[in-house]
């Protein structure tokens, strides 16, 4: 298994529940009054609901020799995941000024594979040494965390936009187990995997809102990180390669990951309690890749 990682996430729901004064009526001509409550009063708190398709270099099990083309079968599906976010400003009522936000995402993954065929399959998680299969199959599991501590300075452009820089710190945890089973002369021969890596690093990003009307708004994000971790990877077959030799594979890396985030997606807002609380729902698409 390789280290290299693309993550996929579509449908984001997410649920926001935030403190809010009453929006700011102008005082000057410098001052002016958005066209939806802005202004956080005490905090705010973010559920995200995501599923997620993802693909990783590394995990072909199987090729199949036809005569005419080589094929490696992979199934993909999308797993559940959850991102919940707390948000604490600097000052009360105040639109412009920094905020600090703690984001958490966690992604169940999983995933199976069978491939059957009448043609040659040639084992890829096996040495040389063994024999073709007839039926080989693949399931992966695992867990994808990402921990983010941001400092968020916005800037009310204008009553339709505000942009957001921001600057923080990213840590990733990443954990998967892998089982591979090829039936070699009706016999089976069982490869046992392990993909773990963790990584801390700065992050650097950008949001963009571009409010439409009172209810409805449009949000954008993009982050860069460069991420120092550890790849540890494992492999092991039940069965020994001769009489004398077990497959045993073990190795530790240590390198700079870069990890690049974008999203985009339509947000709808509602205020209650005379404005002083607001509940969001967004449905968005988000991607994040792992070098």
């Amino acid at each position: 298994m390789k280290k290299i990682l693309l993550l996929l996430f579509i449908s984001q729901l997410s649920f926001c529940f935030a403190d809010k004064s009453p929006r700011a009526t102008s005082a000057n001509s410098k001052d002016f009054a958005y066209s939806k409550d802005v202004c956080p009063n005490k905090f705010y708190t973010e559920f995200d609901y995501l599923l997620m398709n993802f693909f990783e270099d590394g995990l072909e099990y199987a090729l199949i020799i036809d005569g005419k083309n080589n094929n490696s079968q992979r199934d993909q599906k999308f797993n559940s995941g959850v991102r919940m976010t707390l948000g604490l400003p600097f000052s009360k009522c105040r639109p412009n000024d920094p905020k600090i936000e703690f984001s958490w995402t966690y992604i169940k993954m999983k995933r199976s594979s069978d491939t059957v065929t009448m043609n040659t399959i040639h084992n890829l998680f096996l040495p040389p040494q063994f024999l073709t299969s007839s039926r080989a199959s693949e399931s992966l599991s695992g867990n994808f965390n990402t921990i983010d501590l941001n400092f968020l300075k916005p800037h009310h452009v204008s009553k339709y936009y505000i942009s957001t820089p921001e600057l923080g710190i990213r840590g990733a945890l990443i954990y998967q187990d892998l089982k591979v089973i090829y039936t070699i002369v009706n016999t089976l021969n069982t490869v046992s995997g392990k993909n773990n890596y963790w990584g801390i690093g700065f992050l650097a990003g950008y949001k963009a809102n571009f409010i439409i009307s009172s209810h409805y708004s449009i949000y954008a994000k993009s982050a860069f990180s460069l991420l120092y971790g550890r790849t540890k990877v494992a492999q092991a077959s039940d069965i020994p390669i001769t009489l004398l030799s077990q497959y045993n594979l073990k190795e530790k890396i240590y390198s700079v990951m870069p990890n690049t985030e974008m999203a985009i997606g339509l947000s709808f807002d509602k205020p209650f309690n005379h404005n002083k609380k607001k509940l969001s729902i967004k449905v968005g698409y988000e991607f994040h890749h792992f070098w």
